[in-house]
């Protein structure tokens, strides 16, 4: 679990109040249009994402909610966490996957002796 910040908090609780649809089901996010449903699947809510970053003029590499990922990781690096806690943050198994987020800290990775280290089970 994650702590929120506040503003993130206060969105969702708007959210939850006043801008979900009304209907039987559990998962928070639902389609906006009828027939009001979960989403099909993660790639639909990224291709929302990715949609309303270009509406509203966001310039990055990727758009889509990966994109939301690789900044929370990027930020937890720059602010000193370890990529251990990052990669159990973001639920990887394999701490390799979680080197991807080191190539843009630079100055961090000039710090770093040359051995990474082993897989951590």
């Amino acid at each position: 679990m994650v702590p929120l910040t506040d503003q993130v908090g206060e969105a969702l609780l708007e959210y939850l109040r006043h801008g979900r649809p009304d209907a039987p089901y559990q998962e928070v996010f639902l389609t906006a249009h009828a027939p009001v449903r979960p989403m099909k699947s993660p790639a639909a809510m990224s291709l929302l994402v990715g949609h309303h970053m270009v509406q509203v003029g966001v310039s990055c590499p990727k758009k889509g909610s990966h994109a939301f990922r690789h900044g929370f990781a990027t930020r937890m690096l720059q602010r000193g966490q370890s990529l251990k806690t990052i990669a159990d943050l973001l639920g990887h198994r394999n701490i390799n996957t979680t080197f991807m987020y080191t190539k843009v800290d630079l100055p961090t990775l000039q710090q770093l002796p040359l051995d990474w280290p082993e897989e951590v089970s």
